[in-house]
């Protein structure tokens, strides 16, 4: 019996949530919305390789917390197939300052930003990042 390895790109992408508890979504060209993020190189470390990324990206400083979940052929260009990891993410702040591969931003509700998913993993994702981090007691509630 054969088997079969994965041959493709490997990305990182953050469920980057602002102080608020807003989620911020990146788009360039006629692209829909997505997730903030990009390749990993083959001898990067997985959580600072993701935070220099976005810092890069979007200019923000962040803490990159555990992975929610993994998903394939979502950002696949041509024939490359892409696995991605996606992370559930703490900005400190909500100032963005865009790469010149970006065209834009907006900050949405968690309940927004997941319908402007087009993937039904993508909006799972999100879902399993809002509640990690409701279950985490470092985040402090916006109320408090």
């Amino acid at each position: 019996m054969g088997e079969e390895y994965f041959a493709g790109n490997v990305t990182q992408r953050g469920i980057v949530f602002g102080p608020g508890g807003d989620v911020l979504l990146v788009t360039s060209g006629l692209r829909p919305w997505t997730l903030p993020g990009g390749r990993i190189e083959t001898d990067a470390t997985p959580e600072p390789a993701l935070r220099q990324r976005l810092y890069e990206n979007v200019g923000l400083r962040t803490t990159v917390k555990r992975p929610v979940k993994t998903v394939t052929d979502i950002w696949g260009s041509g024939s490359s197939p892409v696995y991605a990891v996606l992370y559930r993410v703490e900005a400190r702040s909500r100032n963005v300052e865009l790469s010149d591969d970006r065209d834009d931003f907006c900050w949405y509700t968690p309940e927004g930003a997941i319908e402007e998913m087009h993937f039904r993993a993508l909006e799972q994702a999100i879902e399993r990042a809002v509640a990690d981090r409701g279950s985490d007691p470092s985040v402090v509630p916006d109320d408090a």
